[in-house]
């Protein structure tokens, strides 16, 4: 009987991984991503989140940096909404799909504040504006908003030596070959004093692939949800 039982643990941790693995294979296509690692200033094309304080560019600090983008056209969503009210029913729903997953639930157990507590909520969650001080599941507070934009300060007070960013935004093409397309974007930056040793949790390769996973599903799944808004 512990045989089998260890036979058929064994045989369902297998396909999980598997399952995962294509899912993350298949994610990875849908959608455009970049990274990189080291110090940011050095990156090949600069980062566009604005919170980001000056000396973290700079070599006394070490980044990672991840990028991720999928465009529509404009024709495929709701016309009845203009682009700005769309982003914000995306930024809404994407942290509500947030909310439910493994990691923030990791999050809730450790939130020690009512606030932080609240931040997960659904209702909470779906009457955001994403307005500057606004806490998002425990550990996101807005710190730059406009109307093409949210940045959220990363903040976890298990890890205080790490900093970060996450980074949600719009943009609408102008040029002539891409008239009529949306690009939404997701950027994710964490940073550390150059010295520092200890590492980041995107520095660990499990946690950095389940970042990705959960990065780029909410980006394709989030844009799929505004198209199927006007069906």
């Amino acid at each position: 009987m512990i045989r089998l039982i260890f036979t058929t643990t064994a045989v369902i941790t297998s396909s999980s991984v598997i399952y995962f693995y294509i899912f993350h294979e298949r994610l990875s296509k849908r959608v455009t991503h970049k990274s990189h690692i080291g110090t940011l200033s050095t990156a090949p094309e600069p980062t566009s989140i604005e919170s980001i304080p000056e000396p973290v560019l700079g070599h006394g600090y070490f980044t990672i940096y991840d990028h991720a983008s999928k465009s529509v056209p404009r024709a495929s969503l709701p016309s009845s909404e203009t682009t700005d009210v769309l982003f914000k029913r995306l930024v809404r729903r994407n942290m509500r799909a947030f909310s439910r997953s493994p990691q923030a639930l990791m999050l809730s157990m450790a939130s020690k504040t009512a606030e932080q507590k609240e931040s997960f909520g659904a209702g909470h969650l779906s009457a955001l504006d994403f307005e500057v001080g606004d806490l998002v599941c425990g550990v996101y507070r807005v710190v730059v908003r406009s109307r093409d934009r949210v940045e959220f300060e990363i903040k976890v007070e298990t890890v205080d030596y790490v900093q970060g960013r996450l980074a949600i935004s719009y943009n609408e093409d102008s040029n002539r070959e891409e008239e009529g397309k949306v690009t939404f974007c997701s950027e994710t930056v964490m940073w550390k004093k150059a010295d520092e040793v200890r590492k980041m949790p995107l520095e660990r390769p499990l946690l950095r692939w389940m970042h990705e996973t959960a990065s780029w599903w909410l980006l394709d799944s989030g844009v799929r949800y505004l198209v199927d808004l006007e069906g």
